[in-house]
């Protein structure tokens, strides 16, 4: 699983989370490029991937895989968007859901 983040205000990355039960378990993701800006000044995508994250789908099948990312002021990515939900969409933040269905090498 590959990907990116942004937190905004000048603020960094500090982790990005991987699940694929739903949010009841996490494994961190490895920051790959973009993680050497200067503090306070961290205005560009930070990069991340992730492999071998444990997940219950047998060959064939489709798999929820969810990601959220913490800044450095340990600001965390909502679950939903309820609470800041807008006709337009604007200000949605929430974790990003992909479906994807898993084939044996």
């Amino acid at each position: 699983m590959k990907g990116w983040a942004w937190a905004g205000g000048g603020r960094g990355i500090a982790r990005v989370d991987i699940s694929t039960d739903g949010g009841a378990h996490w494994h961190p993701a490895e920051l790959t490029e973009g993680t050497s800006q200067p503090l306070g000044r961290e205005w560009a995508w930070v990069f991340f991937e992730a492999s071998d994250v444990p997940h219950q789908a047998s060959d064939g099948q489709s798999l929820e895989v969810i990601s959220r990312a913490v800044d450095k002021c340990y600001n965390v990515q909502p679950e939903h968007a309820n609470h800041i939900w807008n006709i337009r969409g604007l200000g949605n933040n929430s974790w990003f859901r992909r479906s994807v269905n898993i084939e044996k090498d």
